[in-house]
């Protein structure tokens, strides 16, 4: 029980970390809101058919752009500057149970995956009355979000062991933001992106949280084949290469 409080204590710190950083927060939980306020305004919150309007299709849009620079930006900074200050050895001497801080660290940042969906949920039915599925449904598209998470999240830590400069990462990350932006139809309806581009994006597993999770949300179904297929290899191959870094860096030292 005591190990249990400690591990709620060291999240709780983790999150309180997560709301200092003003880039993170902006991005992470304002951006979105004031693109969906935005887009809504402009173009009106339409019918698109069986009951459903422009609102319910947009908000997953919002929901990705909020999780990108989580992933591609703000927590490979945090993997990169941990790495350079020592901050957990230096932790650790102060008596601090490193890998439950680590551990902390890490599902902080999915804490603040289920705020950014939760908050994009609750303007969106506040503000725009965005329709709601039954509860299955709305558990089955938070697990589906948090899944896609976590390949975000080991993609993130690959970038991060790579680069390890977060002078580099964020330029590199902002790019990669973009880009995925870009694939994904950020900018503009994915249907009327050129062939070329769509055929990237359905290697991108945002793009099916942004576009094919609908399906989830109108109750056609609990899940997408697949992005669970390309989500599941994403996250399978990246931990390889987070493996094979790792087992690489052992040996340097050992040299």
């Amino acid at each position: 029980m005591k190990g249990k409080n400690r591990m709620i204590k060291y999240l709780w710190l983790s999150l309180k970390m997560q709301f200092r950083i003003p880039f993170s927060i902006f991005f992470a939980l304002v951006f979105p809101l004031l693109m969906m306020i935005i887009m809504i305004a402009s173009y009106g919150n339409f019918p698109i058919g069986n009951g459903y309007h422009f609102i319910d299709k947009y908000f997953l849009i919002s929901t990705g752009i909020g999780l990108v620079p989580i992933f591609m930006i703000s927590y490979p900074i945090w993997i990169a500057e941990s790495i350079q200050n020592n901050s957990y050895r230096r932790l650790s001497y102060l008596g601090v149970e490193v890998k439950k801080m680590v551990v902390s660290d890490i599902l902080s940042y999915l804490v603040l995956t289920l705020i950014n969906v939760s908050l994009n949920i609750v303007v969106a039915l506040i503000f725009f009355h965005l329709k709601v599925p039954s509860v299955i449904y709305l558990l089955s598209y938070f697990v589906n979000v948090l899944y896609c998470a976590v390949a975000m999240l080991v993609v993130g830590t690959l970038i991060a062991i790579m680069i390890r400069n977060t002078k580099i990462i964020l330029p590199f990350g902002m790019i990669c933001l973009f880009m995925i932006y870009m694939f994904c139809g950020v900018f503009i309806n994915y249907d009327q992106l050129p062939a070329g581009i769509k055929s990237i994006g359905n290697f991108i597993p945002v793009k099916y949280l942004m576009n094919d999770f609908f399906s989830i949300w109108s109750r056609k179904r609990y899940f997408i084949p697949r992005f669970l297929e390309l989500n599941t290899l994403i996250v399978f191959l990246t931990g390889l290469l987070l493996f094979a870094f790792h087992k690489i860096s052992l040996r340097w030292k050992r040299i």
